[in-house]
């Protein structure tokens, strides 16, 4: 049993390395009106549920502009509007004033 366990993790590793990472679409934007972290953890949560998306983080501007948004997607497609819908009715909360590709890797 040991050795068959010993086998299964070492396939897993060999597939994990053949496969690759997967390609990862890096986002940044800025959005209004988040006023504390209740608001940071409302706006993460609902844009993390858009389809493709696997992280979603706002911090704030050090220079002391609007929040950033920072979104790593599965995908290249990922607009403006599909963030706005996914806000859904908080979007007339919080203004998601840009977002826009700005590197894969």
């Amino acid at each position: 049993m040991k050795h068959l366990l010993t086998l299964l993790l070492s396939l897993i590793a060999i597939t994990s390395c053949v496969a690759g990472d997967p390609v990862q679409f890096i986002y940044h934007g800025e959005v209004a009106g988040i006023m504390c972290i209740h608001c940071t953890h409302k706006v993460e949560s609902a844009l993390s549920k858009m389809e493709g998306v696997r992280t979603v983080k706002v911090t704030r501007n050090e220079s002391g502009g609007l929040p950033r948004l920072e979104i790593i997607a599965a995908r290249a497609t990922l607009t403006r509007e599909d963030a706005v819908k996914a806000l859904g009715e908080d979007a007339k909360m919080y203004d998601l004033r840009s977002l826009k590709l700005v590197k894969a890797k």
